[in-house]
């Protein structure tokens, strides 16, 4: 160990701290797991001992670790090691030789999953997945992550069945003619199937062993867990696990989920505090609550304030939609220094949760619960202004703003050009004086990427792809934007300024290196810059 005041770790390079008032260095000094010096490498050295682990990196950029506003990394482990992975471009006639050929390869597992297939003419039936797998119960979960594609034994197993379609609705246990389930269900019976799949924590574990490092290994220090229950309610008893076993590496914040229009809106955050109490730790901490208000357009179940165009007098599935429960649950966190973080993607959705945390604020008198809206694929300007108005979190869909097939021409086909031109919108926030938040919904994303939010924010397209992915140029921000969109806007909205977000004096030592400067150079060359190295509290965690 050094000597008192000198540092552990010194890293020398081209340093952009994200601090508004030393905003450039050339050197971080870190001590335990703070940061201990901001600034000229002369001085740097000479705060440096025998014990002291020096880094020089030349000319390439420092950062502060960056920070993921929404993700869902239990999923992104499971996906990488306990099922199979299908190609959202793919027809389902590609994607059941996909499963077949799993199936074969993983004779040992009861259930066969898989995931990331996408809905294009024909929609899914049990039937299909009988015919390669009629003694297992198989299971497909759409890229979106809220649809599901069954097969006669999965329906079974979980319950779809027409005490289901009473349950839930045909908007979201399809049928036919009969009125008997297809095997394609959506929205609050995925989450129910999730709920029920046996999945072990030590499963679990390794799964989140595997997405720390791949997080790691992009640059991230920091996520916000979407729902800590979404993909299993294994997922945060291997998370407690992990943390006594001294495995934890990276900072997760999470928020637990909340059903639908909850009767329990004050016990359920009871709960969630009584949880935190118990379980909160270094590097994992409860925020608060998530909650689903509606679905993903994709699937006809965003809620949106006009029709559909192809379903004419179809407005799209409202999940949590009671406004009376609304409030209460916002006013059960504020009690508990809680904040709630709501899936809104149509602008139905949006209207109604803006409405209710205008009218919570107002009776609390707090406007700093730093309450999120993620997703926001549609929004009203009106509701734009509000967000603002009453420091809600607009967390943006930076990684989903080109003119993909799911994201622009389906949004085209159901919603109509105008929206789809109009979808995602960022800049529109920063303009009303919002504090706006990247995210890529990791793994419903293809992945989440720091250079390609620097990309696509401020550019509106990779450049691999070329301009005519190009949404909306209107809609693009500052570089320096974009970074704060991953960085200080971020801790902000997690209450963790003060620790995290920028490389600043008496913050955490997280820190992460890459080849190219996000501020500077050419798109083309950001688009693949290259993770170098990350640390978290002063020790490195990844080297390239």
């Amino acid at each position: 160990m050094s000597g008192k005041g000198k540092a552990d770790l010194l890293i020398l390079g081209n340093v952009i701290t994200m601090d508004e008032h030393k905003p450039y260095a050339q050197a971080v000094a870190a001590k335990g797991d703070k940061i201990l010096y901001v600034g000229a490498a002369e001085v740097a050295r000479r705060l440096c001992d025998d014990h002291t682990q020096v880094y020089d990196y030349g000319s390439n950029c420092i950062y502060p670790g960056f920070l993921e506003a929404h993700c869902h990394p239990g999923g992104a482990g499971a996906r990488a090691t306990l099922i199979a992975i299908l190609d959202p471009n793919a027809s389902l006639e590609e994607c059941l030789q996909v499963m077949k050929d799993y199936m074969e390869k993983h004779p040992e597992k009861a259930i066969i999953q898989g995931f990331g297939f996408e809905v294009h003419e024909v929609q899914p039936r049990a039937g299909m997945l009988d015919a390669i797998c009629p003694d297992k119960a198989m299971i497909c979960t759409d890229s979106g992550g809220h649809s599901m594609w069954l097969n006669t034994k999965a329906m079974e197993m979980f319950g779809i069945n027409r005490d289901a379609v009473r349950q839930w609705g045909t908007a979201c246990v399809r049928v036919d003619e009969d009125g008997n389930p297809t095997g394609f269900i959506s929205e609050g019976p995925v989450f129910h199937v999730r709920a029920n799949l046996r999945i072990t924590v030590e499963e679990f574990k390794e799964a989140l062993l595997y997405w720390q490092q791949y997080a790691l290994s992009m640059g991230y220090t920091g996520v916000y867990n979407a729902g800590v229950e979404v993909t299993n309610i294994m997922e945060a008893p291997a998370y407690y696990e992990l943390e006594k076993e001294g495995k934890l590496h990276h900072y997760t914040f999470s928020g637990s989920l909340i059903g639908d229009n909850t009767d329990t809106p004050e016990e359920d955050m009871d709960r969630i505090a009584k949880e935190a109490e118990e379980h909160n730790s270094k590097h994992y901490k409860l925020l608060g609550a998530k909650v689903f208000c509606d679905g993903v357009v994709e699937g006809h179940t965003a809620w949106m304030l006009e029709d559909y165009i192809d379903q004419p007098g179809y407005r799209g599935v409202a999940r949590f939609n009671d406004h009376e429960k609304m409030v209460r649950l916002l006013k059960a966190a504020e009690k508990h220094n809680m904040n709630v973080h709501i899936h809104t993607i149509g602008d139905a959705a949006v209207r109604a949760w803006v409405d209710a945390i205008a009218e919570a604020e107002e009776a609390t008198g707090n406007f700093d619960m730093r309450n999120a809206l993620a997703h926001l694929q549609a929004v009203s300007p009106d509701d734009i202004r509000r967000i603002a108005e009453y420091n809600i979190c607009p967390v943006c869909g930076i990684m989903w703003v080109e003119k993909s097939y799911t994201l622009f021409e389906v949004m085209a086909k159901y919603l109509g050009e105008e929206k789809a031109y109009a979808g995602f919108p960022v800049k529109a926030f920063l303009d009303q004086g919002a504090i706006v938040l990247s995210h890529s919904d990791y793994p419903v994303s293809p992945t989440f990427s720091a250079p390609w939010t620097i990309c696509l924010g401020s550019a509106g397209y990779l450049p691999s792809n070329g301009k005519e992915m190009q949404r909306h140029e209107d809609q693009c921000i500052s570089r320096l934007d974009s970074l704060k969109a991953l960085t200080t806007n971020v801790a902000y909205s997690w209450h963790e300024e003060d620790r995290m977000g920028s490389l600043t004096i008496g913050k955490l030592a997280n820190i992460t290196v890459f080849d190219k400067n996000f501020l500077e150079d050419d798109f083309e060359d950001i688009e693949n810059a290259k993770c170098l190295a990350t640390f978290v509290d002063g020790e490195q965690v990844y080297r390239a």
